[in-house]
């Protein structure tokens, strides 16, 4: 399965990056972001699903051992250690099923996953702002 994994290649490589994260775990492009995105850098991060921490780069990667299913469980524990799924709970009025709005947000972050790991082949590295994703290359002179 194609994936998203932090990665240290090509970190420095823009100001302002940042590595959090566990050489190798899987991330996210992240769906939300907050009030001063640019300041505090989320709109560029990836945030890694087992250390909650982020990282400017990630590769796409093809890990075969992983399911959809795998995938699935790790970004449901990911906003269930986040404090997600007890605010989606707690906001849920009686009309609402916080189930079925957890099922929705883990889709949107699969999704996005599916969608970057479409657009790029396995090995790219890529960096991210806002909702722009792009591949990382090495600036030099000729």
């Amino acid at each position: 399965m194609k994936v998203l994994v932090a990665t240290n290649e090509l970190q420095g490589a823009q100001s302002g990056d940042y590595a959090h994260t566990v050489e190798g775990e899987l991330v996210i492009a992240e769906v939300s972001e907050c009030d001063d995105a640019d300041r505090c850098g989320c709109s560029r991060g990836f945030p890694g699903l087992a250390s909650s921490k982020a990282t400017t780069t990630a590769m796409v990667a093809d890990l075969p051992h992983l399911s959809a299913a795998d995938l699935r469980i790790a970004v449901a524990d990911w906003l269930d250690r986040g404090g997600w799924t007890d605010l989606f709970r707690a906001a849920a009025d009686e009309d609402d099923d916080a189930d079925e709005m957890l099922d929705a947000v883990v889709d949107e972050h699969l999704d996005a996953v599916a969608t970057i790991c479409d657009a790029f082949p396995v090995g790219t590295i890529i960096e991210r702002s806002g909702t722009h994703v792009s591949a990382r290359s090495i600036p030099f002179a000729a």
